[in-house]
């Protein structure tokens, strides 16, 4: 059967997901880490079992990040964004912009583009929401002081990344730079937002209300995936990405009942296909590429685990937190994750980042998980005081 292939490579995509998932279980380290981890048994690149059909795998990928987009919008509504503490505001603006300045500077010196030097910075700033997530969940601290301030700047730095997803179709085509054709792109992202929130203000809360009212949770899953998928298509027609288009259409529809609850019901599928996403990440990486490039590897490598956590930390003394607090955070924030994968993997489509560093970037953020993990679990001891936490 012509399709059975297909069938075989998601066998083979969910055996080493589950495999890697296990092993990471195990030795205690983000479930992300193994499923890249069982991608690289099944690569090209490796000896053993090989995906044959990889561009199949990661459309499939891609719908994961459309879903995992959509369902971070939904969790950053303006409430959440009320309950970002001052210090969380500060220390994340900050240290994004400190990041991003000095690796600009640094890879401007060696001769970079511009552009290529703004995203990989952009990337080893970016902390990962779900690793943070994860890490505060497991340990039951998401209410203590440093995993209040933790999960806030991993928030202000998603808000931030999307702003600049808005200026990443421009960045790829220096003509469009001119006078009319960037009004244009903004007067398209603003049509687009306007659209967005009037969809999601008038139109789409009825819709569930009504579609709620079959009790057919079916129906009312199909509508959130035409509604993500949807807008997601027509932010591509408006010159901004589909995962930036989803993000939106979460963050709008955040504020109905009825949504999150019809998302609840799609977070099983939303997770498969995260889980593709990250196993697809292993298959692409070619072991062979990234130790050519190991001195480069070494200097990105040692820019997030090194330079960003003595920034870090020093940006949470100066705001007067304990050294308890400011370690724990600082220590949090040293990886990178999923959104600077997304970043990379949308700068390489948009012919911004070379293959090669994206597949660097991929790296850096699997050794970076793995020895932040192990120094986070070192940390663990370490008390931290009790948050109390407003309800509004």
């Amino acid at each position: 059967m012509p399709v059975l292939p297909i069938f075989q490579d998601l066998f083979l995509v969910w055996l080493v997901g589950l495999l890697g998932g296990l092993f990471a279980y195990l030795f205690k380290q983000p479930l992300l880490l193994g499923y890249m981890l069982g991608g690289i048994l099944i690569s090209p690149f490796t000896p053993g079992p090989v995906v044959q059909h990889v561009e199949t795998i990661r459309h499939l990928a891609d719908f994961g990040i459309v879903l995992l987009m959509f369902s971070l919008g939904l969790e950053i509504a303006p409430v959440g964004l009320r309950r970002i503490g001052k210090i969380s505001v500060i220390v994340g603006s900050l240290m994004m912009l400190f990041l991003v300045v000095t690796w600009v500077g640094m890879s401007r010196l060696w001769g970079w583009p511009f552009t290529q030097s703004l995203v990989i910075g952009l990337a080893l700033s970016i902390s990962s929401t779900m690793v943070i997530t994860k890490m505060l969940m497991e340990r039951g601290e998401l209410k203590t002081s440093y995993g209040h301030i933790l999960l806030g700047i991993a928030i202000v730095e998603d808000c931030l990344i999307m702003g600049f997803l808005l200026l990443l179709p421009l960045l790829s085509d220096p003509s469009r730079w001119q006078l009319i054709p960037f009004i244009l792109a903004i007067l398209k992202a603003i049509f687009l937002l306007v659209l967005i929130f009037t969809l999601g203000v008038r139109v789409v809360p009825r819709l569930l209300e009504y579609v709620e009212r079959a009790r057919d949770p079916e129906l009312s899953i199909l509508v959130l995936l035409v509604i993500a998928m949807g807008i997601g298509v027509i932010g591509v027609w408006s010159g901004l990405s589909l995962e930036l288009g989803a993000f939106i259409a979460g963050l709008v529809l955040s504020g109905s009942e009825a949504t999150r609850k019809t998302m609840g019901r799609m977070l099983p599928m939303r997770d498969l296909f995260v889980v593709t996403f990250f196993v697809s990440l292993g298959v692409l990486l070619d072991p062979l590429l990234v130790a050519e490039r190991w001195l480069l590897l070494l200097m990105l490598l040692g820019f997030v685990l090194v330079f960003k956590l003595a920034l870090t930390l020093g940006l949470c003394r100066a705001m007067r937190c304990e050294w308890a607090v400011a370690w724990r955070v600082a220590v949090g924030l040293s990886q990178i994750g999923e959104f600077s994968i997304v970043l990379c993997a949308i700068a390489n489509q948009l012919g911004i980042l070379p293959p090669e560093f994206y597949q660097l970037i991929v790296a850096v953020s699997l050794l970076s998980i793995l020895v932040n993990t192990f120094f986070f679990n070192l940390l663990q001891r370490v008390p931290s005081k009790p948050l109390a936490v407003r309800h509004e």
